[in-house]
């Protein structure tokens, strides 16, 4: 168990107390057996945690009096794979993040170290939380860029080898964030709408900075997305050029080679009475002819560069 701020005073969730006693709000990181063993919480909230544990999205319900809501953090170093998954529960008095990992815990103690809460109240934790959860995403995207764009110089040189399976697991990774963000955004467009009025209006729109920056990290990861397709259709382009460069091959050598099949089938007709067969030099004519042939043949293709 985590607390953001450090209270020598009753838990409301726990033993009752008078108003002068619980106005700090209360912040709490906890298990999910925790949190199933604190007797004040509502069971319509149990309940609502309960359906959003087994999501791995991130979604946020507005009830009268509390709300709740679920994390589902992708690894920065694998967004395709699993995400970290934790979840909220939030009244106006206290804040309970319920996490069987660490994220909760690192990031309330960046929010303690940076200072940048203002306001001690369980609601503005909440948008330090949200917005400290996406605020060092930009680095990341330009990692992945950089890393892109020397996949593509790779894919440029004529010698470089680039797995397809590299370029879908890019896609993949810009799908994924795209999403994250998304989801993110619209979480905290619902909170900022403020329908249960569980915060006060100014902390409410507070909520809006996070629209804002949410999107503009779906926009880069749509982006990415997009770069990587042009990255995909770029190696098939360079397949299809090293195929084409091949058949330009395999077709010249038949083209040269079809002069001599041709003479040797003529003269390999088990016939006697084809002209020449019994002059002595048509061997030596014949070999003279092919060699020009071929010579031609090739300055041919060499000036229309297709050697």
């Amino acid at each position: 168990m985590a607390l953001v701020y450090e209270l020598n005073r009753p838990d409301p969730l726990k033993e009752p107390c008078d108003a002068a006693t619980c106005k700090p709000p209360l912040v709490k990181v906890l298990t999910p057996d925790e949190f199933t063993d604190l007797p004040n919480i509502s069971q319509e909230g149990r309940d609502g945690l309960a359906a959003l544990e087994p999501a791995e999205a991130n979604f946020v319900e507005l009830y009268p009096a509390f709300i709740i809501g679920s994390f589902a953090v992708p690894d920065k170093s694998d967004p395709t794979g699993d995400p970290d998954r934790l979840s909220f529960y939030l009244e106006a008095d206290h804040l309970i993040f319920i996490d069987d990992g660490t994220i909760a815990q690192e990031l309330l103690k960046k929010i303690e170290a940076t200072g940048m809460l203002t306001k001690p109240t369980t609601s503005h934790t909440l948008y330090a939380f949200m917005k400290t959860l996406i605020a060092d995403d930009f680095t990341w995207f330009s990692v992945m860029e950089d890393a892109m764009e020397q996949l593509e110089d790779r894919l440029l040189d004529e010698d470089g080898e680039v797995s397809v399976q590299t370029i879908m697991d890019y896609r993949r990774a810009a799908m994924r964030m795209g999403s994250y963000y998304q989801q993110i955004a619209v979480m905290a467009d619902l909170i900022a709408d403020n329908e249960n009025k569980v915060m006060s209006r100014e902390e409410a729109r507070t909520f809006a900075h996070i629209v804002s920056h949410a999107n503009h990290l779906a926009d880069r990861a749509e982006m990415l997305r997009e770069y990587s397709l042009q990255l995909y259709e770029l190696h098939q382009t360079q397949i299809d050029m090293r195929q084409n460069s091949t058949m330009q091959i395999l077709t010249i050598v038949t083209v040269m080679f079809a002069p001599l099949t041709l003479v040797t089938g003529w003269f390999g007709m088990n016939l006697t009475v084809l002209p020449g067969l019994d002059w002595p030099y048509m061997a030596f004519t014949i070999v003279g002819l092919a060699a020009l042939m071929i010579v031609v043949m090739v300055l041919f293709f060499k000036k229309k560069k297709w050697l």
